[in-house]
């Protein structure tokens, strides 16, 4: 009986024994791949691209899709949520949350606009569209009074 007894203790200490190594063994590891994570994060710059797939626009890019989305929405091609939302993917790339912080707005708030619901302040407006440029104005309604006016400024330049 006492063999078995000692049978049992032998046994359970190996056990205590490789769950500790095993233990020490994952704490390494995590400490390791935490080490590894911290210089890749401090020697790259991390960006949070809207889709891992699309590809990033160079500048002389950017500066034509944003334009031609302008223009679409100038035009009333597409509402205010829409050309946001084409903006901050197209040109900048950047997720709702990513985006939201850098306009400082809600992330609910842009989803909001971009989805065309709710009646926002001009001063919110201006804070999401100010990364390209744009403020919320006034347009003449009619597409051929806008697009007479463009084709005399260009014609006076």
């Amino acid at each position: 009986m006492s063999t078995n007894k000692s049978l049992l203790n032998e046994s359970a200490r190996a056990t205590v024994a490789r769950l500790k190594a095993n233990r020490a063994q994952l704490s390494q590891v995590q400490s390791d791949t935490k080490e590894a994570t911290q210089k890749t994060t401090s020697n790259s710059r991390v960006t949070q691209r809207v889709s891992k797939n699309k590809t990033p626009v160079n500048a002389a890019e950017r500066k034509n899709v944003a334009n031609r989305i302008i223009k679409q929405l100038l035009f009333g091609e597409l509402t205010q949520g829409q050309a946001l939302k084409a903006l901050r993917i197209d040109v900048l790339g950047l997720k709702q949350d990513v985006f939201a912080k850098l306009v400082d707005i809600s992330r609910k708030t842009l989803s909001d606009i971009e989805n065309d619901r709710g009646s926002y302040k001009t001063d919110i407006l201006n804070k999401a569209f100010k990364p390209f440029g744009l403020k919320v104005g006034l347009l003449p309604t009619s597409a051929s009074t806008l697009n007479s006016l463009l084709q005399g400024e260009r014609a006076t330049d």
